[in-house]
């Protein structure tokens, strides 16, 4: 998925990101939202995620990031964490579980 890159921001304005450490909790709408917070991070360039740790969707969204990372950078982790997401959302819609 083609992802749009932004003009790096920093907090204090020097061109050095904040170094931040994270741990990230669970529950599934938590770890939606999650996403959208480091979607952000990784956008903007103004954090830099120097630890991680979760539990439950805090753990795939750590997993998801550091894999992404790895193997892309701040957009190649923005594209895993947006394709893992999209396929749990797809998932969801073709549960056997229906709401009366």
């Amino acid at each position: 998925m083609a992802r749009r890159k932004t003009q790096r921001a920093t907090p204090a304005g020097n061109g050095m990101p904040k170094l931040v450490n994270l741990a990230l909790q669970g529950g599934g709408a938590h770890g939606a939202f999650a996403w959208g917070v480091l979607d952000w991070f990784l956008e903007s360039g103004a954090v830099e995620i120097e630890g991680l740790s979760g539990t439950s969707a805090g753990s795939m969204n750590a997993v998801v990031y550091a894999y992404g990372k790895h193997i892309g950078g701040n957009d190649g982790a923005r594209e895993q964490l947006e394709v893992f997401w999209r396929r749990v959302s797809e998932a969801g819609e073709r549960s056997l579980i229906v709401i009366a």
